[in-house]
């Protein structure tokens, strides 16, 4: 029996459902529960047409319930609730169970709510004001029409009628608003948690087109600035070719870094839609970050700082993204250089546990723990620059972690940063 009624626990109640649809429930088992009360009592006081509406309203109730477990029509049950159980036997009932001398006044007022919460829109405050009409007529001839009514015997029959009928509509009542406003506490509480997070979507959105001004800006202004200086010195009558092969370098430098920039925008976009596709072939590890330093971090860029290659060339191919490889390599070393003055950089390559590692170490600026906990979650702030670490790092986690790797920062404010990736050693 335990078992069963478990069960049922879980399938009418537990489980996430409409609020119409699990009143529909409580309406249905507790109805259930009154009618047969309703029946035993009427049978031990010999009124036997209210008994048998009680059976009749048994019946209904389970065939309702027996209906909307198969089609899931619910809407229809709670038509077919209001017509035939509240408009119909409910005043029935009335007649043959002593008139408004009984309990049946209490049940009205649980029909009339139930239609409220049951029905939808205007019909409901419509087909509630017909209902109150009915039960008024009801009552009304039914007083002038004392013949027409099964009365009680005995005072202490109605009392026992009016207290049981008031106890059954207060519980059912009382258990329907408990939980609709703990429900109504809980959808606000929901509301107030999606309020804040559009309010800190909304600062993310500004912080965010903050981000792409400023982070494109000052490539730009670098490109405007020795586009300029190159002209003056074209218009020269002696060419100083060396340098305006150094301000051509400049502006190549700041090209790839605002095509960075977009790139890992436009990851960003198709990150959080689902839609990073990885191109994976065989490929060295070494070569990659080898071709990288050579070709997008020269003497040049390196403005004073010393870069260091630690790599072990014997380490045996990988799959993986070499494209994207190349842009998580780009982002971490661009980080080291751009927060490292006159100090040492060093890319180490080697194999532990199955895993191809790669480790890049600056003695730069360091960063704050607050910024190193948040460094991959997107679009962090810092007090010397109103964005420390942009959307490079969040990207470069999301790559790692697509090949099958993880990656990590320890750094302390004032001694340096060192980056961890790691990628499956094997070809696979």
């Amino acid at each position: 029996m335990k078992p069963l009624l478990i069960k049922m626990q879980v399938r009418f109640f537990k489980q996430p459902m409409d609020f119409r649809i699990w009143l529909f429930h409580v309406l249905a088992f507790g109805g259930i529960a009154i009618s047969f009360c309703t029946a035993f009592i009427s049978l031990i006081m010999d009124m036997w047409e209210t008994a048998a509406l009680a059976a009749i309203l048994i019946a209904l109730s389970l065939g309702l319930i027996l209906f909307t477990q198969k089609t899931g029509k619910y809407q229809t049950a709670y038509v077919l609730t209001v017509i035939f159980i509240f408009m119909l036997f409910v005043p029935m009932m009335f007649f043959t169970s002593g008139g408004h001398r009984s309990g049946m006044p209490s049940v009205f007022l649980l029909a009339v709510l139930f239609t409220i919460l049951m029905i939808k829109g205007r019909a409901a405050l419509l087909i509630s004001l017909l209902e109150i009409l009915e039960y008024s007529a009801v009552c009304v001839f039914a007083y002038y029409h004392p013949e027409l009514v099964t009365h009680y015997e005995t005072e202490d029959q109605i009392l026992i009628d009016i207290v049981f009928a008031f106890t059954c509509v207060s519980l059912i009542c009382g258990l329907v608003l408990f939980f609709h406003l703990r429900e109504y506490d809980h959808q606000r509480e929901l509301l107030h948690e999606q309020n804040e997070k559009l309010r800190r979507y909304d600062d993310s959105r500004s912080a965010f087109l903050t981000t792409v001004s400023h982070e494109v800006k000052n490539p730009l202004n670098a490109i405007n600035l020795y586009a300029r200086d190159t002209l003056e010195l074209m218009e020269e009558e002696a060419l100083d070719v060396l340098e305006i092969q150094n301000n051509q370098r400049v502006i190549e430098e700041m090209v790839a870094r605002i095509d960075r920039i977009l790139t890992d925008l436009k990851d960003t976009v198709a990150i959080e839609q689902g839609r990073l596709a990885l191109n994976l072939a065989p490929m060295r590890l070494s070569r990659l970050l080898r071709e990288v330093s050579d070709t997008y971090f020269g003497k040049d860029v390196l403005a004073g700082s010393e870069l260091v290659l630690d790599l072990d060339e014997n380490l045996p191919p990988i799959r993986a993204d070499y494209a994207r490889i190349v842009q998580v390599v780009t982002n971490l070393l661009s980080n080291a250089i751009r927060y490292t003055k006159a100090g040492t950089i060093r890319i180490s390559l080697f194999q532990a546990r199955g895993e191809q590692t790669v480790v890049i170490a600056d003695n730069g600026d360091g960063m704050k723990e607050e910024i190193r906990e948040k460094a991959f979650k997107g679009y962090v702030s810092s007090d010397k620059e109103y964005w420390r670490h942009g959307i490079g790092l969040y990207v470069s986690h999301q790559i790692v972690e697509a090949h099958g790797g993880r990656i990590w920062i320890e750094s302390k404010l004032g001694e340096g940063t060192t980056v961890t990736f790691t990628l499956p050693g094997e070809e696979r």
